[in-house]
C-alpha cells in the first residue's frame, strides 16, 4: 500500500476532498414538496416518494440499478434478525449495506463502516443528509422509522448512493477534461489526451484530492511525485487501458455494473461517453483489482507471525522495516492501538493482529466523497458460506462445527478437526442464547477469528477503539502515525532483553467475555430510540472519564451493548 505519511505530507492544504451537503439534486420546488410528503401513510414504493423529492431522471437511473442490488443483498438479507413483517432495523439495513458495498467493490462508504462503534450508533441514511440534503435522507428515514426496510427499500438506498458515485464520477471526469484542455462534446478527441485525462482522473482519485480545486500546477506536481508515494501507480495505469481496452473491443460493459451501457453501440472510443464508462468501471472494479496488494501485505505478516496465530510480534513487525524487509510496517503503537490491531494481552510482548491491520483504514488507498477503497474482507466470504447455508439468524454449534470444518481459507485447510477448546466456546455461546449461536454477534465474530487468525479481525467491544484513517488520527489527535527509527529499534532492543525462549513459550489468543448483538431482532413499536446506547455496568461519569483517552490509549472493556429498542438497562452479556 502507500507510504501514509507521503501521501498525507503531499495533500497537505486545500485539495483535501471535501463533502457538503445540497451536492446536485432536484430544484428548490422538489425540496420544499418532499418536506411536505405524508410518509406515515405506510406507502410501498419508495421510488415513486423518491421520484417526488429529486425528479424522474434520478428516479430512473436508481431503478435500473435495483434488481442486482436485490441479488446480491439477498442471503445476508435473509440470514439477518427481522421483524414479523420481514422489515430490517436501522442496524441491520446499516450492516448489510456495509458487507455488499465492501463485497461488490471493496468500497468502505462513509456512516456504513462501523468504525468502531456499535452498528446502531447512526441511522444508515445519515450519509444522504452530509452529501445531498435532509430532503432525500427523510425520504429513507420516515420509511425505516415506520415500518422497517424490506429487501426492495434496502436496494433502493443502496442503489442511490451508487448513483451518486456515478454523479462524481461525472464531475471528476469533468475536472480532468478541463484541466487536459479536452471539450467533452467532442466525439474524436485526439487518442494521446484522453489517455491523459483519464490518468489525471485516476491521479486525482488515489491520492483524495478535492477535483474542484485540483489546478494544473497541482497535477504537474503530482505526476513528479506519484511513483514514490504510490508505488504501484505504474500498475495501476496499465489495469486503466486493460479496463479501457475491453469495454472498446466489447462495445459495452458485460456485467452490468454502469448507467452508460448500451450507449456504447454509437460512441467513439476517445468520446465522453466511452471514457465515462470505463472510469465508471475502474472505479467499481478497483478495489478487487487492488486486493491484490493487500494479499502480498498479508502474506509479508503471515511469514512474520507467532506460531500461526495471527500475529505478528511487534519488535518482529518494526525490525522488518528497520531492515528493509518490509518497508510499510512503521504504523506507530498509539495510532496502531486506535486502529484495534495491537494485542496487548501481555504488555512485555505486544503484537500486532494481522487481519485488523490488514482490514484497516491504515489500507485504504483512492477515496470518493462517499467511500475508501480498502482491502476486501476475507472473513466475510467465510460468513457469506454459512449465512448460505444456514438462511437464519443463528444456528446449532455442531452444524456451525460441521461447516466450518470443511470450509478452508486462503491460510487454512480442510477438511480439518477443529481444537475441544473452540467446541466448548461455541457451546458455551449457544448456552447463553438458548441453543442457538447468533451468527452476528461479536462472540461468534471472536469465534471465527480464533478458527481462522488470519482472516477474521478480532472484534474489540464497541468504543474501545478507534480506527480512522492516517490523516485524521494525526490531526485529532496531533501523534505521529509512524514510529521513528529510534522508536522501533528502542522497541526491538526491549525484546531482545525480555526474549523468552520459542519452546518455553506458548502465546495464548485473547477471549473477552462480553457479548454485543450487532442487529437486534427490530421492534418497530418502540423505534423512536434507535441510538439509544446501553450501558453495562459503568457510570456516565466513568465513561466521559475515559473519552478523554479513548483514542490513544488501551481502554478496559465497556461492554457497551446497543439496541434497537432504546430501552434503558443495567444487562451486561457475559459468556
Amino acid at each position: 500500500m502507500a507510504p501514509v505519511a507521503s501521501i498525507i505530507l503531499f495533500l497537505a492544504g486545500p485539495l483535501v476532498a471535501e463533502a457538503g451537503p445540497g451536492m446536485f439534486l432536484g430544484t428548490s420546488e422538489q425540496h420544499q414538496s418532499a418536506a411536505s410528503l405524508d410518509y406515515t401513510s405506510g406507502s410501498k414504493n419508495l421510488l415513486q416518494d423518491l421520484e417526488f423529492a429529486v425528479g424522474a431522471d434520478h428516479r430512473e437511473a436508481t431503478e435500473r440499478r435495483v434488481a442486482r442490488l436485490e441479488d446480491a443483498m439477498r442471503p445476508i438479507f435473509t440470514a439477518l434478525p427481522k421483524d414479523k413483517a420481514g422489515g430490517l432495523s436501522a442496524s441491520g439495513v446499516r450492516y448489510m449495506l456495509h458487507r455488499v458495498f465492501v463485497q461488490r467493490h471493496g468500497w468502505f462508504v462513509r456512516g456504513l463502516d462501523s468504525a468502531g462503534q456499535a452498528w446502531n450508533s447512526t441511522s444508515p441514511t445519515d450519509m444522504l443528509g452530509d452529501h445531498v440534503g435532509d430532503h432525500v435522507q427523510q425520504v429513507f428515514d420516515k420509511k425505516l422509522e415506520n415500518e422497517g426496510f424490506d429487501l426492495h427499500h434496502a436496494a433502493v438506498l443502496a442503489a442511490t448512493l451508487e448513483n451518486f458515485v456515478h454523479v462524481e464520477a461525472m464531475q471528476r471526469l469533468e475536472a480532468s477534461y478541463r484541466l487536459t484542455g479536452i471539450n467533452q462534446d467532442s466525439d474524436d478527441a485526439p487518442e494521446d489526451l484522453v489517455r491523459q485525462a483519464m490518468q489525471t482522473y485516476m491521479l486525482i482519485y488515489v491520492l483524495d484530492a478535492n477535483f474542484s480545486k485540483v489546478t494544473t500546477q497541482w497535477v504537474t506536481k503530482a505526476y513528479k511525485a506519484i511513483n514514490r508515494i504510490y508505488p504501484t501507480w505504474n500498475k495501476t495505469v496499465v489495469f486503466l487501458d486493460e479496463v479501457r481496452g475491453a469495454i472498446v473491443e466489447n462495445g459495452a460493459v458485460s456485467d452490468g455494473e454502469t448507467d452508460t451501457e448500451g450507449s456504447m453501440a454509437s460512441a467513439t472510443p476517445t468520446s465522453w461517453a466511452t471514457t465515462l464508462q470505463v472510469l465508471e468501471t475502474v472505479g467499481e472494479r478497483y478495489g478487487r483489482w487492488q486486493s491484490q496488494e493487500c494479499h502480498d501485505l498479508k502474506n509479508a505478516l503471515v511469514s512474520l507471525e507467532d506460531r500461526g496465530s495471527g500475529r505478528v510480534p511487534l519488535e518482529r513487525f518494526y525490525a522488518s522495516a528497520l531492515n528493509n524487509i518490509s518497508w510499510q510496517f512503521q504504523e506507530s503503537i498509539p495510532y496502531l492501538r486506535s486502529l484495534g490491531a495491537l494485542d496487548e494481552t501481555d504488555p512485555n510482548r505486544m503484537s500486532v493482529i494481522i487481519p485488523n491491520y490488514i482490514n484497516g483504514p491504515n489500507n485504504c488507498v483512492a477515496s470518493s466523497k462517499f467511500y475508501s477503497s480498502c482491502c476486501i474482507n476475507e472473513c466475510d466470504d467465510l460468513v457469506g458460506h454459512l449465512e448460505n447455508n444456514f438462511a437464519a439468524p443463528s444456528a446449532l454449534p455442531t452444524d456451525i462445527i460441521k461447516l466450518v470444518e470443511a470450509l478452508p481459507s486462503t491460510t487454512v485447510s480442510a477438511p480439518r478437526v477443529l481444537p475441544a477448546h473452540l467446541s466448548e466456546r461455541l457451546s458455551e455461546i449457544a448456552e447463553h442464547h438458548g441453543g442457538l449461536v447468533p451468527l452476528h454477534g461479536r462472540l461468534f465474530t471472536q469465534w471465527m477469528h480464533h478458527a481462522y487468525p488470519r482472516e477474521c479481525q478480532f472484534p474489540h467491544v464497541s468504543g474501545t477503539t478507534t480506527p480512522i484513517k492516517p490523516q485524521t488520527f494525526k490531526k485529532e489527535t496531533g501523534l505521529d502515525i509512524t514510529a521513528n527509527q529510534q522508536e522501533m529499534a528502542e522497541v526491538v532492543r526491549n525484546a531482545e532483553l525480555t526474549r523468552v525462549d520459542d519452546e518455553e513459550h506458548t502465546r495464548v489468543m485473547h477471549w473477552s467475555t462480553e457479548e454485543e448483538l450487532f442487529v437486534q431482532q427490530p421492534d418497530f413499536a418502540e423505534r423512536k430510540g434507535w441510538f439509544v446506547v446501553r450501558t453495562g455496568f459503568l457510570l456516565t461519569a466513568v465513561i466521559s472519564g475515559l473519552l478523554l483517552v479513548a483514542k490513544i490509549f488501551p481502554k478496559s472493556a465497556l461492554g457497551l451493548v446497543m439496541t434497537d429498542t432504546g430501552k434503558a438497562s443495567s444487562e451486561k452479556y457475559y459468556v
